[in-house]
C-alpha cells in the first residue's frame, strides 16, 4: 500500500494548519497499517513546479529553484519534528529520470482521444499583457458565487478556468483583466465522466467529493487546459513558451515517486507500467479534491489503458487558527517547529488529534493546546501513571502483583480495556478511519481508569483486603500496557517510552487482543514520568514569542 500525503509547495515551511491534515493524518495511517502487519509506505515530496513558488521567489527577489531547494529542506525538517515518518521523499526537481518520464505521459495525453489542441478563451493582464493564473488572479466563484483563487476554489473544491472568474482582478494591475485567446492541449472531462463515475464509486469516496463531482457534471461539456504560458515548469514538448501543468504532473509524479521507492529497496516498480496489486491511499484537503479525485483518474484512464487504478481518499477540512485561515501571506500562523520539540511533540500530536478537522472546518488556540498538556496530559495522564508507579513500586518492588479477588467492578473494568483497544483499531482502519476518534477515546480510557483507580484507592480496604488491591493495581498495568501499542500510531514517541518501562509491551505489532500482564513482569515507569514531566519547550508557556 502507497500512502500518499499530498506533496507540499515549497514556498514555505509547514504550519500547523497544513500539519494537522494529510501529514499527520498519513502517518497515523501508515503507522498502523505496519503495526498491522501490511507492507504500507508513506510517501510525499515537494511540488517544486507551483506557480506559487515563482510568486514566492519574485517576493523574495530569489530564483524559484533557490526558493524551491530552500523550502524542501524547511519542510522535510519541520516533518521530522513533527515525528513523520517519511519513507519517501521525492522533490520534483533536478532529477532528469522525472522530467523524461513526465514528458513521455505528455506525449500520451496529446495522442489521446479525450485531450485536442484548441484556441481557447484565457486571461491576461490588461497593462502588463501577462498570461493570468492560479496565484496571478482572483474574482467570485462561477459555481458558488464565493471568493476564488485562479483555477480552484477552496470554499466549494470547484474548479475554473480563470476567464470564467465574476469580477476577476489581477494581481500585477489594478486595471481589469482582459479576455483573450491562446493555442493550447485541453483534456476533454466531459468524455471521461463515465470513467471518473465508475471510479468514484469503487473506491468509496466521502460524499462531498461526490457531490463535487455532480456539479461538475452539471456543467455539460467542459474541458481544462493540461498547459500554461510560463517560465517555470516542465516545457511541454511542441508548445513553446508553455509548460506542463503542476497537477497533471503531479498525477504521474505520484507513480514515479513509487518507482524512486522501489529503487531504494531493490524492487522493480516501474512508473510507466503501474500494477493492479498497487493500493493507493490519497491523504489531502478538500480543496484539492477536484484534482486528485477527478482530474487523476481521468487522466490515468488516458494514459495507462491496461491499469485499473485501486485508490482510497482521506479528505480533511480547513484548520483554523483563531477562527480564520492559517495564512502563510498574512503571517497568520503557527508554525510546526515553533511548538515542536522531543518533550512537545507528543502532546502536539494528541491535540491536533482531538481537533483535526475531518469533515468539518475546527480551530486551534495556543490557549487549548496548553490546556491539552496541562489538563489531560500532564494532570490526567501523568498523574495517573506516577500514582500507579509509586504503588507497584513501593508495595511490589516494581512487579505487577498476581490478582487476588475479583469484584464485578474489576470484570466491567477489564472488559472495557478490551472495548478500548477494539474501538481504537477501528478507528485506525481504513473503513473507519478517523485520527479525532482515536485521540479521543484514548482520552476518554485514561479517565476511566482514573476513576476505577478513585473508586478503589481507600487506605484501610489496602490493608485488610489485599487480596483485592492486588487485582486493581494488576488490572491498571495492564490497562497502561495497552496504552503502549494503542497509542504508537498517534503518539509514538510516548508510546514507545512507555514500553521500555513495562517487559514484554511492544509498540511493533498490533495486538488481536488484550492479555493480563503476568505476575512479577517488571514495571517501572521511572523514565517516562521523568522525560514528560515538563513541556521544555518555552512556546507553549509564552504566547508572545510567537
Amino acid at each position: 500500500m502507497f500512502v500518499f500525503s499530498t506533496p507540499p509547495t515549497p514556498n514555505g515551511d509547514l504550519h500547523l494548519g497544513h500539519l494537522s491534515g494529510p501529514y499527520f493524518g498519513a502517518d497515523v495511517y501508515t503507522r498502523f497499517l505496519r503495526m498491522k502487519g501490511v507492507e504500507a509506505y508513506h510517501l510525499t515530496g515537494s511540488d517544486d513546479y507551483q506557480s506559487y513558488v515563482a510568486t514566492r521567489a519574485d517576493a523574495d527577489q530569489s530564483t524559484p529553484a533557490n526558493v524551491a531547494r530552500y523550502y524542501a529542506d524547511e519542510i522535510r525538517a519541520t516533518l521530522a519534528h513533527l515525528d513523520c515518518e517519511i519513507h519517501s521523499f521525492q522533490a520534483t526537481m533536478g532529477d532528469d529520470g522525472y522530467g523524461e518520464f513526465q514528458t513521455a505521459c505528455f506525449r500520451s495525453l496529446l495522442s489521446s482521444a479525450a485531450v485536442d489542441l484548441r484556441q481557447s478563451p484565457a486571461l491576461f493582464d490588461a497593462v502588463t499583457g501577462h498570461y493570468l493564473y492560479e496565484p496571478d488572479v482572483g474574482g467570485l466563484c462561477p459555481d458558488c458565487g464565493g471568493s476564488a483563487a485562479g483555477n480552484i476554489c477552496e470554499e466549494c473544491g470547484a474548479p475554473n478556468l480563470c476567464h470564467d472568474l465574476s469580477a476577476a482582478r489581477s494581481r500585477q494591475s489594478a486595471e481589469a483583466p482582459v479576455v483573450g485567446s491562446l493555442r493550447r492541449p485541453e483534456l476533454a472531462m466531459d468524455q471521461c465522466y463515465d470513467n471518473i463515475d465508475r471510479h468514484l464509486r469503487a473506491s468509496g469516496v466521502p460524499l462531498r467529493i461526490l457531490d463535487l463531482f455532480a456539479r461538475v457534471r452539471r456543467r455539460g461539456k467542459f474541458s481544462v487546459p493540461i498547459t500554461h504560458p510560463s517560465d517555470w515548469g516542465l516545457p511541454a514538448e511542441g508548445f513553446p513558451g508553455q509548460v506542463i501543468w503542476v497537477w497533471p504532473e503531479m498525477a504521474f509524479g505520484f507513480l514515479y515517486n513509487i518507482q524512486a521507492l522501489g529503487r531504494s529497496m531493490g524492487c522493480n516498480w516501474k512508473a510507466e507500467m503501474p500494477g493492479n496489486d498497487w493500493q493507493i491511499v490519497h491523504f489531502f484537503g478538500f480543496d484539492n479534491s477536484f484534482y486528485h479525485a477527478l482530474l487523476y483518474p481521468a487522466l490515468y484512464a488516458e494514459v495507462f489503458s491496461h491499469w485499473k487504478p485501486r485508490i482510497r481518499y482521506h479528505v480533511n477540512e480547513f484548520y483554523l487558527l483563531d477562527g480564520k485561515k492559517f495564512s502563510t501571506s498574512c503571517r497568520h500562523a503557527v508554525w510546526g517547529k515553533e511548538v515542536l520539540s522531543p518533550k512537545t511533540v507528543d502532546v502536539v500530536r494528541l491535540h491536533l488529534g482531538l481537533t483535526r478537522p475531518e469533515g468539518e472546518r475546527t480551530d486551534f488556540t495556543l490557549d487549548a493546546l496548553r490546556r491539552t498538556e496541562n489538563e489531560v496530559f500532564q494532570s490526567i495522564w501523568l498523574n495517573w501513571l506516577e500514582a500507579l508507579n509509586q504503588e507497584i513500586k513501593q508495595d511490589f518492588a516494581g512487579r505487577v502483583p498476581d490478582a487476588g479477588d475479583w469484584s464485578p467492578v474489576d470484570r466491567a473494568f477489564f472488559a472495557r480495556i478490551e472495548i478500548y483497544r477494539a474501538a481504537m483499531e477501528r478507528a485506525y482502519s481504513d473503513e473507519g478511519f478517523s485520527v479525532r476518534r482515536a485521540a479521543t477515546q484514548v482520552c476518554e480510557f485514561v479517565r476511566d481508569c482514573v476513576i476505577y483507580r478513585g473508586a478503589r484507592d481507600f487506605a484501610a480496604a489496602r490493608r485488610f483486603y489485599p487480596a483485592r488491591n492486588r487485582t486493581s493495581l494488576a488490572l491498571q498495568t495492564t490497562a497502561a500496557a495497552i496504552l503502549a501499542p494503542t497509542l504508537a500510531p498517534l503518539m509514538p514517541r510516548f508510546a514507545r517510552t512507555l514500553a521500555r518501562g513495562i517487559d514484554g509491551a511492544s509498540t511493533e505489532t498490533w495486538p488481536r487482543s488484550v492479555q493480563r500482564l503476568a505476575p512479577g513482569t517488571r514495571f517501572d515507569l521511572g523514565p517516562v514520568l521523568v522525560f514528560y514531566a515538563k513541556s521544555g519547550n518555552p512556546h507553549l508557556d509564552d504566547k508572545e514569542t510567537l
